[in-house]
Parts: C-alpha cells; sequence; structure tokens
C-alpha cells in the first residue's frame, strides 16, 4: 500500500464502492484542493525519497514501535489495524451482511490470524457474530426472518430441518436467533409445543383440523394411526396433539407408533355381537374375539360379563349352562349304566386340553363308576358288559393254548426260571433239578407225526465262563438258558382278539374309533382270567395224551407233491415268452409257490423238533425264525432253499427242494401227464368262474388275461397284476384286431382309475363296469371258438 493517506470512503483494489453525498460549497474546496495536490505532485524536489528507502523508514518505525502496521499477503501494501476493521465491515456491507472469513482474507489479501484478530473486535458488539466460519450482521438475520415468514405463510408449516439446509446455517441460530427471536414479530405464525423446531400458521392447523376430522368420520373400522397420517398427509405428532382438539368420534389404543383409531360405531357393534353370541351360545372363542380386534380377550370378557359364573380355558370361556348340562348328562349316564360323548355337549372350538380340564372338573364325585375314553364317559355297568362279550372267545382261547401246550411250556419254563433264582440265592439240589427237567422232556415227548417220524435231539450250546469251572452240566445249561428268556407273563387273550371281540358292539353305536383304547383298557383283567382259567384246563389235561400233531409226514408231502407240479406247469407257460421277459415271471413264481413250499417244510421241521408253531400260513420273517430254532440237520437244506427263492432260477429251486425232501424222509412222485391236462383244464374253468363273479375291474382284466392265455396256449400262467401289460402284448399276435383293442383300452381305463384322483374316480369306475361285460364275452367267445 502507498504511504500516503486515501480519502475517507475510497476502496482498495480498484473496488467500487457507494458514492459520498457532499454540499455543493464543500464541493468546490474539494475541487481546490485536488488542484493544489496534483500540483504538488508534479513538481520534482530535489531530494525525493525512493520505494526502497520509505520500506526501510516504515521498518525502521516498526522496529521502534513508533507505528502499528499491517502488512499485505504480498507485502507491497500495508494498512492499520483501524482501516481493516473499516474495511472488513464494508466487505460484510458488500456481501449483504454475510460473508466467510476465508473468502474476506482473500479479498483483503491479508492473513487469515490478522483477520480473525480484526473480528473480534467487531464482534463485540450484537450487529455482528461469528457463525461456523461466517461474519453474520443483524440485519441479515432481519432478512432471513422476512423470507421465511413468506414461505411460511405460503407452505403453511416449515421446520427448521428445512431452513437449515436452505441457509446453510446452524440449527440452533436459526431456531433462537431467527425463528423464536421474530416469532409474531416479522414471522407471523404458531411454534409446535411438542416439536419446537416446527412452526405453523393458524390457517394450516385449521386446515389439518378439519382433514383430520373428515378422515376419522369416515371410518368404521379400527384402523392404524399410520394409515391415516399418510392419508392426510401430516406429521404423527401433529395429528396426536391434534386429536384431542377434533373431537373425533372414537378413541385411540395409544400413542405409540402402530396404534390403532377404533370407532365409537365399531366398539358398538363389537359389544353388541359379543353379547348377543354368548347369550345364544353360552361360550366366546378367544380366536373369535381377536378376530374382532380385542386383543386382550380374557380381559375384555371379564370387563364386559362381570357378573357371570365363567370358566376360562385355553381356548375359550364357558358360561355355567355349559357346565350345568355336562353335570345333568353325566348323571343320566350313570344312572342308565351307558355311555356319553361329551364332546357333542361342548363347542366344537375347545381343544382336546381344555376337554381333558372340564373331565377332570366333572368326574371328581364319579371317579370309580365312570372310564373315559377319548372325551367319551363310560359308565363302569357298560364296561362290565363289553368284557362279558369277550368270555366266549376268551374261553376259546384259554382251550387252544393249553392244548397247544404253550401254556405248559410257559408254566414249566416259569417254573424253573424261580428255581434258577433260588439256586444263586442258596444251595440247591441239583439232581433234582435235572430228575425233574428230564420228566418234563419226556412228558412234552419226541417222537416224529407220519408213518416216517423220527426222533430229534437239541444240542445243547455251553458257555463257561473264564476262570470257573463248570459247575451244570448240559441240561442244566439248556434249562439256565431258557428260563431267561422265559417272559414275566404270557399273553393268552391279545388285544387284537378283544377288538375283534367288542367291535361289532361298538360299532354298532357308533364308537368304532374307540375299539383300540377300550380293548387296550380290558386287555389285562381278561389275560389274568384267561391265565387262571388255563391253569385249570391244564391241570385237567395234564393226564391226557400228548396231542396229536397237526401235519403228518404223508400229508404234507403230498402238498409239497401238489405245489412241486403245480410250478412245473407253471414253468411251461411262462417259457412262452421270451427269454428277458421270463425272470419277472419267475421271480413272481417262487416268491409265492416256492414260498408255500418252503412254509409246508418249516411247519414239518417245527413238529419234529417240538417247535411252538400255531398258523397256517407263514411271513417270511416267521420262516426264517423257525429255520434259526432247527436243528442242524434240517437248517442246512432249508436255508438252500430259502436263498433259492430270491434267485430266480428254477433249476437251483428242484435241486434244493430234492435235498429237503431227502432230509425229511420224502419222496417226489412222478408226474401224470394225464392229470396235468385235466388240472390245465380245471384251471381255466376255475379261472373263468372267478370272472364271472368278479366285479373288480382291476382284477376282473387279471382273470381275463390270463383265462385268455391259458385258453389260446393250453398251458398255465402264474403272474401278478404287475405283468398284465406284458401278457397283453404277448397275446397281441393270437387275438383279433378288436379283441386286443378292447384288453389294450380297458387296460389303460383301469390304470387310469387307480392314479386318478378321489374325485374323478367315481367316473372312472362306472365306465370301466360299462366295459366289464365285454371284457367278459371276449373270454367266453375265445373258449367257445376254440
Amino acid at each position: 500500500m502507498s504511504s500516503y493517506p486515501r480519502p475517507q470512503g475510497q476502496r482498495r483494489q480498484g473496488k467500487v464502492t457507494a458514492p459520498i453525498m457532499v454540499p455543493s460549497s464543500d464541493w468546490d474546496e474539494i475541487k481546490r484542493l485536488a488542484a493544489d495536490f496534483q500540483k504538488a505532485q508534479l513538481t520534482s524536489t530535489a531530494q525525493r525519497l525512493s520505494e526502497r528507502n520509505c520500506i526501510e523508514i516504515v521498518t525502521k518505525l516498526i522496529e521502534l514501535k513508533l507505528i502499528d502496521v499491517i502488512f499485505t499477503n504480498d507485502g507491497k501494501e500495508y494498512l492499520t489495524s483501524q482501516q481493516l476493521v473499516r474495511e472488513i465491515k464494508d466487505e460484510l456491507d458488500v456481501h449483504g451482511g454475510r460473508i466467510n472469513t476465508v473468502e474476506l482474507a482473500k479479498e483483503l489479501n491479508v492473513d487469515l490470524s490478522q483477520i480473525n484478530t480484526s473480528i473480534v473486535e467487531i464482534t463485540r458488539g450484537k450487529e455482528v457474530q461469528l457463525v461456523s466460519g461466517y461474519l453474520i450482521a443483524s440485519y441479515y438475520l432481519e432478512k432471513i426472518a422476512r423470507e421465511i415468514n413468506e414461505k411460511l405463510q405460503l407452505q403453511g408449516q416449515l421446520s427448521v430441518g428445512e431452513l437449515t439446509l436452505q441457509y446453510d446455517l446452524p440449527a440452533e441460530l436459526l431456531l433462537h436467533s431467527v425463528l423464536e427471536k421474530y416469532l409474531g414479530k416479522l414471522i407471523f405464525g404458531k411454534q409446535d409445543s411438542s416439536d419446537p423446531r416446527t412452526f405453523y400458521t393458524e390457517e394450516y392447523i385449521l386446515r389439518t383440523k378439519a382433514k383430520i376430522r373428515g378422515a376419522l368420520m369416515g371410518l368404521l373400522k379400527p384402523t392404524p394411526i399410520t394409515v391415516i397420517v399418510n392419508h392426510c398427509n401430516v406429521a404423527e405428532r401433529l395429528f396426536l396433539s391434534l386429536f384431542d382438539q377434533v373431537n373425533a368420534p372414537g378413541m385411540l389404543t395409544g400413542r405409540q407408533t402402530g396404534a390403532l383409531y377404533v370407532p365409537s360405531s365399531y366398539t358398538k357393534s363389537q359389544n353388541d355381537w359379543v353379547m348377543s353370541f354368548f347369550r345364544q351360545n353360552n361360550y366366546l372363542e378367544y380366536d373369535a374375539l381377536s378376530r374382532l380386534g380385542i386383543s386382550d380377550p380374557k380381559g375384555y370378557v371379564k370387563r364386559t360379563l362381570p357378573n357371570e359364573d365363567l370358566t376360562f380355558l385355553s381356548s375359550c370361556v364357558l358360561g355355567s349352562q355349559i357346565k350345568q348340562q355336562l353335570e345333568t348328562a353325566l348323571e343320566e349316564c350313570v344312572a342308565s349304566k351307558s355311555y356319553l360323548d361329551v364332546v357333542s355337549l361342548l363347542p366344537s372350538v375347545l381343544s382336546v386340553t381344555d376337554i381333558e380340564n372340564i373331565l377332570d372338573t366333572l368326574l371328581k364325585n364319579n371317579a370309580k363308576s365312570t372310564v373315559v375314553f377319548e372325551n367319551t364317559v363310560f359308565s363302569s355297568h357298560y364296561i362290565d358288559a363289553l368284557k362279558q362279550a369277550c368270555m366266549p372267545m376268551t374261553e376259546s382261547k384259554v382251550e387252544a393254548i393249553v392244548k397247544s401246550g404253550k401254556y405248559q411250556q410257559f408254566f414249566i419254563e416259569k417254573q424253573l426260571s424261580k428255581a434258577n433264582e433260588l439256586a444263586h440265592q442258596g444251595h440247591v439240589d441239583h439232581k433234582a433239578e435235572r430228575r425233574d427237567e428230564r420228566r418234563r422232556k419226556a412228558a412234552s415227548g419226541k417222537g416224529g407225526g407220519g408213518t416216517q417220524g423220527r426222533e430229534t435231539k437239541t444240542k445243547a450250546v455251553k458257555k463257561h465262563p473264564r476262570g470257573k469251572q463248570a459247575a451244570h452240566d448240559s441240561d442244566s445249561d439248556e434249562a439256565s438258558s431258557t428260563t431267561k428268556k422265559t417272559p414275566s407273563q404270557l399273553e393268552i387273550v391279545s388285544i387284537e382278539d378283544i377288538k375283534k371281540g367288542i367291535k361289532d358292539v361298538l360299532e354298532s353305536e357308533g364308537l368304532d374309533d374307540l375299539v383300540t383304547q377300550i380293548a387296550e383298557f380290558l386287555h389285562s383283567g381278561l389275560n389274568q382270567t384267561a391265565l387262571a382259567s388255563a391253569k385249570e384246563t391244564a391241570e385237567k389235561l395234564l393226564q391226557d395224551a400228548s396231542q396229536s400233531r397237526k401235519q403228518t409226514h404223508s400229508s404234507t408231502q403230498d402238498k409239497i407233491n401238489i405245489l412241486v407240479n403245480d410250478i412245473k406247469l407253471y414253468e411251461k407257460g411262462l417259457k412262452s415268452f421270451p427269454a428277458d421277459q421270463q425272470p419277472q415271471f419267475i421271480k413272481y413264481l417262487l416268491k409265492s409257490l416256492g414260498g408255500d413250499v418252503l412254509t409246508e417244510f418249516c411247519k414239518y421241521a417245527a413238529n419234529q423238533c417240538n417247535l411252538s408253531n400255531q398258523v397256517d400260513v407263514l411271513t417270511p420273517e416267521q420262516r426264517n425264525k423257525i429255520i434259526n430254532d432247527l436243528t442242524e440237520e434240517y437248517m442246512k437244506p432249508f436255508r438252500a432253499l430259502n436263498a433259492t427263492i430270491s434267485d430266480q432260477n428254477l433249476e437251483l429251486f428242484y435241486q434244493a427242494v430234492d435235498l429237503c425232501l431227502s432230509e425229511c424222509g420224502m419222496i417226489l412222485k412222478k408226474v401224470d401227464k394225464k392229470k396235468d391236462k385235466l388240472m390245465i383244464t380245471n384251471h381255466r374253468e376255475k379261472l373263468i368262474s372267478e370272472l364271472e363273479n368278479c366285479e373288480d375291474p382291476a382284477l376282473s382284466l387279471h382273470l381275463a388275461v390270463l383265462a385268455i392265455f391259458t385258453i389260446l396256449t393250453q398251458n398255465m400262467l402264474h403272474a401278478s397284476g404287475r405283468l398284465v401289460p406284458v401278457i397283453i402284448a404277448y397275446l397281441k399276435t393270437q387275438l383279433k384286431e378288436d379283441y386286443f383293442d378292447h384288453l389294450q383300452q380297458y387296460h389303460e381305463l383301469v390304470t387310469k382309475y387307480l392314479i386318478s384322483s378321489d374325485e374323478e374316480k367315481p367316473l372312472a369306475e362306472d365306465k370301466l363296469k360299462e366295459e366289464m361285460q365285454t371284457i367278459k364275452n371276449i373270454v367266453y367267445e375265445i373258449k367257445k371258438n376254440k
């Protein structure tokens, strides 16, 4: 800066300032002074100072602290602190009352620290303040207040947040120094009491009240506050603050997010429905109340029905009338020696737990005279009557088990088990034990049935503990192993037997779903009665001769001969098919008839070895159990025969049958071919006879296909239902085209029927029955032509 003083009001660096208004008389004086000043500048002097000398003089004066000046950033100019303050104020005026300090330092070309020092002096008064690096004059805030008022009047509401983004000023400054300061003066509105940072106009409040009132008047069911707020386009806080002022025909469930507005009309209709339903049905379901919008069903019922004698359950609440009806019905049930279905007297909405709780309460005084099964109360007399109905069956089961010797065996094994326990407790006479055991074996008998029955022995397997001397012989070891397997209780009457005895009675009463539970309840008592009766019967039969065996040697040989001959005849029939299709026929043939052959062998061997067997048809598991319990002479060939059943090799099967026959002392008789033809004829007629009486679509097709094959090939065929498509395909070349088409179409109808849904089955079944006679007629016509 120049060392010469500048006229008052002149701006540095070519900046324009507002002109100073001066009177005309003074202006002439100024012109004269200017002319003198210009004359002086143009006059040359003998001793003129250079710029460097001026700088040295000013530096020296600063060192002597005779002057205090501030240098610019480039060091070419200087000014005083007072001049800097004046220029800062001038810049603030130029920028409309707001300027950034960093920008100010650039404009004045002065270090920012000098600017900050001068700002301290400027902001001592209330006219200028420093906010976030900005110098802000009071008239600038006043101007903002006027702008905010215009915006508020236009929009109806404003928030400090919006203004903060718009003016880039702190929220607290705008709130306290502008909005609150000029509220009612320059800004005409109202500050929200619940949210001090929000301002409204009175007109906006009135409009909002009208919108809220209209929305609430139009509602007929509980509605979330958020839905109403979004519909009215108002803030939730404002809605909650104005709700009490709009006299809404309803109430709020709360003042938090997620609360509901419940119209009075809805509450009235809700109460009317609850009272009407309770008067008609005498119960209220919690889920139904929840669907009505009642959040606390139990509390609501207590408030609504304070004078009622109510029973609160997990799913509903019952009135006193239902309990009285139950008590009366229960008394009649006991008096009439009948039963009572409690569910029929209770609401269908009750859970199983609720019904059980009600029954527990009602049956406290009738526990001995009643029995409960799945919510049905039976009088004790009714249960006794069912027990008496099972007595004939019980007596027949007792007679059968005693005749079979199973009870005697159980009784002896139980006695041996007790003796074994006593042996562990003290000294036992082992000689007497062995003597009793030999007597038991002699009484049971070892002779085989039939003309070639033979005596067999079961070898005892000994297991001696290490480190101890064997103290028992083979007989005692066998007895010991037997007693270990002895069950604690013998079941003479099974649950299934009892179910058969009471099923008809209960089904006639519509109680077939309780058959199993009642049978399980009666099982223990009936079995004890049967054991006592069996003991008496066994004592009477103790001196009788041993029971005859169920199956004699000759009858078993005849049955096996018939089965093997049938298998050979069926083998001849299946060979009509291609080689790749034969294994599936052989598999089914061995599984069915081959299994029957093994069953006959197993029953015979079980009889020879004194093994218990009371069934004529054995399952594969029962056959395996019998084979594992047989002696070595039978076990090995029988296992070989059992293995061939799943090998799909008929030659190996025939070889295994021969070994089993040889071990059992049987022979395979020579086949008479004349009888074979008769058997094929009889088999064909049997198939046709069964077909005539058959009404099942799938079975009718199965029988028809087998009959047609037998008629055309003069061979028997043993096949399952799954092989029907293979047989039909084989018959294609041997049947008329229309016959084959009928069979093929009927097979497709059967397949469609089997995989159809429950809704489609009746229609498919009707169509099958219409075509069934056509299939039967095809068989009759083929037989007639042949």
